[in-house]
């Protein structure tokens, strides 16, 4: 009887131990992932940066076409009307690209489950990269609208050919740039297609998951 009460005080004390060693591993979680995550925010700050620097430069893209939009070279559908508008077009693309990306970023709260916020900074890693693209590849042809626009369309009176070079050397470097980042997300080159990816979701973002593995491995250790 007695050494059967022992083996139950014993039991009763490693229990008792166990539920300690929960307690404290809970609160040292705690502790990490509100250190953790605030410093995840801190590294998104210069990307929400970013995105209100690229936001401006839209709007005051904007206020500087209006002079043109007034203008009597605007009158009728033209082709000087087609490319305002596509310059017009972009110019909001650009602020609305960068608004949607400071939503995404005001999202991430460091209050949120691990789990939560590794979901939250995948999307916006990904909508941060398609992003990227829709406001990078244009660039291969907005040079040609750019110019008409500039010109009030003079040029495609006076130097018409200089447009449809434009026009071919983007497409030439869009079709480089597709087939480059097919040749680098080929299967048997990981490596590079992992350093290509980091590349163009930045810095900021792979601080920020860093900090939340962090949270992550001492959760599973």
């Amino acid at each position: 009887m007695e050494q059967t009460r022992e083996l139950d005080e014993l039991k009763s004390a490693w229990q008792a131990l166990g539920r300690q060693l929960e307690q404290q591993n809970a609160l040292r979680l705690h502790e990490l992932q509100g250190r953790h995550g605030a410093r995840a925010r801190r590294h998104l700050r210069p990307l929400a940066v970013g995105q209100a620097i690229q936001m401006l430069v839209g709007a005051i893209a904007l206020l500087l076409l209006l002079p043109f939009w007034t203008g009597a070279g605007w009158t009728g559908a033209s082709w000087l009307t087609a490319c305002g508008l596509v310059v017009h077009v972009y110019c909001i693309c650009l602020i609305a690209l960068g608004g949607f990306m400071q939503a995404r970023i005001a999202r991430i709260d460091p209050a949120e489950p691990v789990l939560v916020l590794q979901q939250r900074l995948a999307t916006l890693r990904r909508d941060y990269a398609v992003g990227g693209l829709l406001i990078g590849l244009p660039w291969w042809f907005l040079a040609a609208p750019l110019l008409v626009v500039l010109t009030r369309g003079a040029i495609l009176d006076t130097a018409p050919s200089v447009v449809g070079i434009q026009l071919a050397v983007g497409g030439a470097g869009l079709l480089a740039t597709a087939g480059f980042h097919r040749w680098a997300h080929d299967p048997r080159r990981p490596h590079l297609a992992r350093r290509l990816d980091d590349a163009m979701t930045g810095a900021s973002l792979r601080r920020a998951r860093a900090e939340l593995d962090a949270i992550a491995r001492f959760g599973r250790e």
